[in-house]
């Protein structure tokens, strides 16, 4: 079943000086339920663009996009936002967590937000807390704990409410070679374990060695897209290969990750 269904998508912005910039051109995509997708493209080839599509913080100017069955730009405000907050989930490079609590009241936020009760919220965070291994820092705040401590928690914020889609932006951009495989294995663990629906864009190749299928776009337009056998290290070279292929500016990608 599809969790995103995304048909001739397009973005075109236009300045004061009626210039035209097409950012996206008939992007077709779909992610089945339990998938976890990976977007790829040098700089400006419409990566982010494309993400703030799905995540409604953009709308299309052509095509449309339906996440279980609904078109969220047919919502109206109230709608939308509501939908946003149950139906999808977030995770960002620059973590985007509030300094003034601790990790736990950061993570259980989303349950918070919708009413859920104390005993139940514990329920929910036990078991994804222990899965990141982050149970025993939940008390401490952000500024306490490690860029990794912290990326794990909002993975655990952005699956805590079980949404529909995990959107997840260059989660790894600011962590260290370590910390960065720590993220991802947690990110996997989540995809198997809980069936989690994730689209991450990234520009580094080893952490999109870990998705199952890769989505390459250049200039606006799908480029290619690639599936994972069984061996990652193998998929790894096959993401290389590819991104040589695609050419472009890979924002010094650190290729020597694997």
């Amino acid at each position: 079943m599809s969790v995103l269904k995304a048909q001739g998508l397009g973005k075109i912005y236009s300045s004061k000086g009626n210039l035209v910039y097409k950012a996206l051109e008939n992007i077709d995509l779909e992610v089945e339920s339990g998938e976890f997708v990976g977007v790829m493209g040098p700089s400006g080839s419409g990566k982010t663009t494309l993400l703030n599509l799905l995540a409604t913080i953009d709308r299309p100017t052509s095509g449309t996009i339906e996440i279980n069955g609904v078109n969220p730009t047919k919502l109206s405000d109230n709608k939308l936002a509501l939908f946003r907050r149950r139906e999808l989930g977030f995770v960002f490079q620059d973590f985007n967590l509030l300094d003034t609590l601790s990790l736990k009241e950061n993570i259980i936020i989303p349950l918070v937000m919708d009413g859920m009760s104390p005993k139940l919220i514990e329920q929910r965070l036990t078991p994804i807390a222990e899965m990141l291994q982050i149970e025993a820092i939940l008390e401490k705040r952000t500024y306490e704990v490690s860029g990794g401590q912290k990326q794990r928690a909002a993975i655990a914020r952005a699956i805590i409410h079980k949404p529909s889609l995990v959107l997840a932006d260059e989660l790894t951009g600011n962590l260290d070679s370590k910390a960065a495989k720590d993220v991802m294995d947690a990110l996997k663990e989540m995809n198997e374990t809980f069936k989690a629906t994730v689209l991450m864009v990234t520009h580094d190749p080893f952490s999109a060695s870990y998705c199952k299928r890769i989505v390459f776009i250049k200039d606006g337009r799908f480029f290619s897209e690639i599936r994972r056998g069984s061996n990652r290290q193998a998929f790894f070279q096959q993401i290389l290969d590819a991104l040589s292929v695609l050419g472009g500016n890979f924002d010094d990608v650190p290729f020597a990750r694997a």
